[in-house]
């Protein structure tokens, strides 16, 4: 026993040792460096209040080594200090340099907290023995340190600062990452690397390198060969996603044998995919997407046998599908679970390969072209929980065995051809659904009206599909819904009661397009919806007042009547566009809408509105659309914010007086101009032609404009629509109006015409985003007063009409070959119809009528194609009336009544005989440049004129020798010749 006694007392005393060290406070220098380190911060909610006391290796995120004491750790990373993600009470300020007597410290976490903009400390490179350094998302900004490549024990470098936009870090060159030998994780996604040009060779210097994730960093090349990777058999992660990377496959990767995961997402990859790629048999994770490869898939791909997720959504793989079967056939086909082929150029059908994935889980094949049925053996995939077949051109019924699917969450066939009835059977298994998607179809609901379906939806997404003339009852046992798409379902019913009490989480709510009645409560109990489109109904009663968090609603096309007072008295912070349109709205604007500063668009248009625009209305400075057409509004037109940013502004068909509001000058965006129908006054500005340059449609008609039309109107080169008719314009149509650029080009070309000019002058970025709202305009053409909205686009109009213009119709309109109509009616025009009116090649409607026009009518007006509506009448026109061509299916008088000198069909009044030959020659031979010469012109007349009497000579002399006629057996032939003479002649007369 003596002899063990000795080595009692040591073991004693080195427990007591040990406890004595665990109970030493932490070193004293290294605890004043803290506290210094601390005084610099900006700790607004107090995460580091336990830094009190003697004992700072207790404080919250410092670790202290238990031997010797030293300050080892500190983890400030923002979720460890709050227990949590949280958006509050990030850490901020400077990194004091006290930080520097912490040179035991390994492990250096500051992520996720704010430093606003901050450099990272050069001095963070002196600490030798730091393993692990976490910078990422902390808002540092400035050039990467070179001296963190003095970390040569750096295990962990993490400088990820995707998620600070506004502060990103950089580096010119990485030459200093490759001394960081012993380093596993690098991190560098978000900093911008587009100057390092030697990344991947700094980067193959790292041996032992495992994960490497240049996320987001502007690279924009890799080595088209193989650099010498000291890498080849660690690294297992790469990510290059999210960068400008233009080149083929680079092949030279198929050689890191264990590389788990490939992420080359949203580059500009392009090429095939090399047959290579079945070499990397350890992948788990291939992401591909959004780049420029193309098809087909290489067969060797098959081969990968680990794979778990495929990514080649959005690529240009063309490939049918039947080839599909030789790839999932192979081994991929037992272990692939996610699948992701969404916006390629897929054809074929889903049979045979389909049920070769053993193990899917998700499976995206949406926006192809696939064809054909959904195959019932799909209700054999027990695994699936997302099917996504939406936007293809499938066909066939719905197979019953979708509902076997019981572990199915997400599906969605929406936009395809799919048929039949929907039945309970289909959704048998389904307890788990919460996504169902399958609008544009030719689906019918038939379901009993006790039916409870066994799932709880979230989004429910059935558009087009006719669901019974009654509201679906089944939609009462839905409380946790989210979104609500039930538009155009033929639904012709009473709205329940009921139907207001559902979810609370509404966010999304789509009744529009059908035919259902009631009123709206006052108050809608759906607190959090954002979306509520209840438009193109039959509901009746006051507006409700709309929940605060909405941000677009759209009540339009009802019978909704009262007051606007009701809608927007609430505190409407998020709403940013309201339809209220084609309602019976009475009463006044209510200054109140005022309040919504973030509105966008506002359609009141087609009520009953009275009274003066609130003088607020400048205060909504986020103003896109204002649409107020068609109410019975006074006063002036109101000012708008400075600065305009409006796009559309209707104010047609009001009681508006007054002029045009000079500030409208600093609408630089505006793309429609609607002031017609209302009572106003002054001269038309001249600015509106300097300023605008992106003007598509002015309509000022039916005011009491005068003087005469701006020469600079002839600057919008983007115009399509230009109605100043119904005022009291004089003076000439400006003769520039032939180089209105968008009214030259025919509707197809004009896009392609304009994109220059668009592209040079559009500076703006935040153009109209809008759900709802499509612009609609009423062009009196044809005779008609016509509403375009679907096709507003493609029409090209001028209207003058009803004004007080004199002299000639510029010859300079007849290069517009892109306008359809043209109305320069009830003026005092004089002159002739110039000839250049047969460039007038998509013309549909021209009317000159209620002129002094006179001379003869063009014949290069019977070579307008598509001309269906033309009124000449009450001119001083003479002559005869042209023939033949379009001009020959415009047979009503009307067209030329008030000429007393015009003459031939379709008039009663006969013309001289001695201009027969005078009609078949076009007084302008109209070329792509203008009317021919006068030289041409009679060589064309020329040609006529002999062709016309060498043919009669012939003529006559068969006529009268019947000899000649036997021998060559043309009695026949000749006797169609007299009665195509003769027809010829009573149809001049």
């Amino acid at each position: 026993m003596e002899t063990h006694r000795p080595l009692h007392l040591l073991l004693v005393l080195g427990c007591l040792t040990s406890k004595i060290i665990q109970c030493m406070s932490c070193i004293q220098h290294e605890r004043v460096a803290l506290l210094k380190f601390k005084a610099r911060l900006e700790d607004p909610h107090h995460l580091l209040s336990s830094w009190t006391g003697e004992d700072c290796c207790t404080w919250r995120g410092i670790g202290c080594n238990n031997k010797t004491g030293h300050v080892n750790m500190m983890d400030l990373r923002h979720e460890h200090l709050c227990d949590g993600p949280s958006n509050n009470g990030l850490l901020s300020g400077e990194i004091n340099p006290s930080l520097l007597d912490l040179q035991h410290l390994n492990h250096l976490d500051l992520s996720s907290n704010n430093f606003k903009g901050i450099p990272i400390p050069n001095f963070i490179g002196s600490f030798a023995e730091l393993s692990y350094l976490n910078l990422s998302n902390v808002g540092f900004t400035g050039m990467i340190p070179p001296q963190l490549g003095n970390l040569t024990s750096l295990r962990y470098l993490d400088l990820n600062s995707l998620y600070h936009a506004n502060h990103r870090l950089f580096a010119d060159e990485l030459n200093w990452i490759s001394r960081l030998s012993t380093l596993k994780h690098l991190d560098m996604s978000g900093v911008n690397l587009a100057k390092a040009s030697n990344w991947h060779y700094a980067v193959s210097m790292l041996p032992v390198l495992t994960v490497l994730l240049l996320s987001d960093c502007q690279l924009q090349q890799l080595p088209s060969s193989a650099p010498n990777f000291n890498f080849t058999n660690s690294i297992r992660i790469i990510d290059l996603s999210n960068n400008q990377i233009n080149s083929n496959f680079p092949v030279w990767m198929t050689n890191f044998s264990n590389l788990v995961q490939l992420d080359l997402w949203f580059n500009h990859f392009h090429g095939p995919i090399p047959e290579a790629i079945g070499q990397m048999t350890s992948l788990e994770v291939l992401q591909l997407g959004l780049n420029n490869f193309v098809g087909p898939l290489p067969r060797n791909m098959g081969n990968i046998c680990n794979l778990r997720s495929l990514d080649l959504s959005s690529n240009n793989i063309s490939q049918n599908t039947s080839t599909f079967s030789d790839i999932f056939s192979l081994c991929i086909g037992n272990t692939v679970e996610i699948l992701n082929l969404r916006s390629n150029m897929l054809r074929g059908e889903l049979m045979n390969w389909l049920v070769m994935l053993k193990r899917i889980v998700i499976l995206d094949v949406s926006k192809n072209s696939l064809d054909g049925p959904i195959p019932a053996s799909i209700g054999n995939l027990s695994s699936l929980r997302g099917l996504y077949l939406s936007y293809n051109g499938l066909n066939g019924n719905l197979p019953l065995s979708i509902g076997q699917l019981s572990e199915l969450k997400i599906f969605d066939i929406s936009s395809n051809s799919v048929g039949g009835v929907v039945t309970e059977a289909h959704f048998a298994n389904l307890s788990k659904l919460e996504d169902l998607g399958m609008r544009l179809n030719s689906l019918a609901f038939n379901v009993s009206r006790n039916w409870i379906p066994p799932f709880q939806l979230k989004i429910i997404s059935l558009s087009n599909c006719q669901l019974g003339q009654r509201f679906p009852s089944w939609l009462r046992t839905q409380k946790y819904f989210v979104q609500l798409y039930i538009s155009n379902a033929g639904i012709a019913d009473k709205l329940p009661d009921w139907f207001w009490k559902l979810s609370n989480f509404v966010t999304l709510l789509d009744l529009s397009h059908n035919r259902i009645t009631g009123s709206i409560p006052p108050y809608l109990k759906f607190y959090s919806i954002r979306i509520i489109n209840l438009s193109s109904n039959m509901f009746s009663g006051p507006l409700p007042s709309l929940p605060p968090d909405v941000e677009y609603a759209d009540l339009s096309d009802n019978s909704f009547s009262g007051e606007l007072h009701q809608i927007f008295s609430g505190n409407l912070y998020s709403l940013a566009q309201i339809y209220l349109s084609n309602n019976l709205i009475n009463g006044a604007v209510p200054a109140s809408i005022c309040k919504i500063q973030i509105l966008e668009v506002v359609d009141l248009s087609n009520n009953l509105l009275s009274g003066e625009l609130p003088i607020c209305f400048s205060d909504l400075r986020d103003l896109f659309v204002a649409n107020l057409a068609n109410n019975n509004l006074t006063g002036l037109v109101p000012e708008v914010a400075s600065p305009c940013i409006v796009e559309v502004l209707h104010l047609g068909s009001n009681n508006l007086s007054g002029e045009i509001p000079s500030s409208l000058k600093s609408c630089n965006y505006l793309v429609t101009l609607d002031l017609g129908g209302n009572n106003l006054t002054g001269r038309i500005p001249t600015w509106i032609g300097q300023n605008m340059k992106f003007l598509r449609i002015l309509r000022l008609r039916h005011n009491m404009f005068y003087g005469s039309i701006p020469q600079e109107l002839s600057n919008l080169q983007l115009l399509q629509i230009l109605d100043l008719s119904d005022n009291h314009l004089s003076g000439r149509i400006p003769q520039d109006f032939g180089n209105l650029t968008a009214m030259k080009y025919t509707t197809e070309a004009t896009e392609t015409a304009l994109e220059s000019f668009e592209s040079q002058t559009l500076t703006r970025t935040d153009n109209i985003s809008t759900i709802g709202y499509s612009d609609s305009i009423s062009v009196f053409t044809k005779g008609m007063l016509l509403q375009y909205t679907k096709t507003l686009p493609l029409m090209r109009s001028i209207d003058l009409s009803m004004n007080q213009l004199s002299g000639q119709i510029p010859v300079e309109l007849g290069s517009l070959h892109g306008l359809k109509s043209l109305n320069l009616s009830g003026n005092h025009l004089t002159g002739h119809i110039p000839a250049s009116i047969g460039g007038l090649y998509s013309l549909e409607s021209l009317d000159l009528s209620a002129n002094s026009l006179e001379g003869e009518i063009p014949s290069s007006l019977s070579t307008i194609s598509f001309l269906s509506h033309l009124n000449l009448s009450y001119n001083n026109l003479s002559g005869r009336i042209p023939s033949g061509y379009q001009l020959q299916t415009l047979n009503d008088p009307f067209i030329y009544i008030g000429n007393h000198n015009l003459c031939g069909p379709p008039l009663q009044q006969k013309c001289d005989s001695d201009a027969t030959v005078h009609d078949l020659i076009p007084s302008c031979i109209y070329s792509e440049d203008g009317c021919e010469s006068d030289d041409t012109q009679w060589f064309y007349y020329g040609g006529v004129t002999g062709y016309v009497f060498g043919l009669w000579a012939v003529c006559v002399s068969l006529l009268f020798s019947e000899a000649i006629r036997n021998a060559f057996g043309l009695i026949d032939f000749t006797h169609h010749i007299m009665n195509f003479r003769n027809h010829q002649i009573e149809t001049r007369s």
